[in-house]
């Protein structure tokens, strides 16, 4: 049986590293990026440390009570997932609609098919 307590060692890939505050800027060039390369992220996800500034960021512009909680908050059209570690910034996902549209098929052809799986992409 192994141990699922996170290791505060693991280092995961970061596409953006943060100091002292949150860079919305260097998000969008994150997301821009993947963008022309023909892919729009669907989610957002933070370390402990990352969510805090994006909490303090939320703050400053709607009011500190504003942003208790991530359940389904959308930042940059991107779902944002925090994770139990103590540092991450990665993008990841992909709209599937985005998909849909592009491939010129009508989903309403498809009547009763379920749609709810999602694939990730960290590259």
């Amino acid at each position: 049986m192994s141990d699922s307590t996170p290791d505060p060692h693991l280092e995961l890939p970061r596409d953006v590293v943060l100091v002292d505050r949150w860079d919305t800027s260097a998000l969008r060039a994150v997301v821009d990026q993947r963008c022309h390369a023909g892919r729009k992220p669907s989610h957002l996800f933070l370390g402990k440390a990352e969510a805090t500034l994006l909490r303090e960021h939320l703050g400053d512009a709607f009011g500190e009570d504003a942003v208790a909680t991530f359940n389904d908050l959308y930042y940059m059209g991107m779902l944002v997932v925090e994770l139990d570690t103590p540092s991450c910034f990665r993008v990841a996902g992909e709209k599937f609609m985005d998909k849909i549209d592009q491939s010129g098929v009508d989903p309403a052809r498809w009547k009763g098919d379920d749609f709810s799986e999602w694939e990730l992409y960290f590259d």
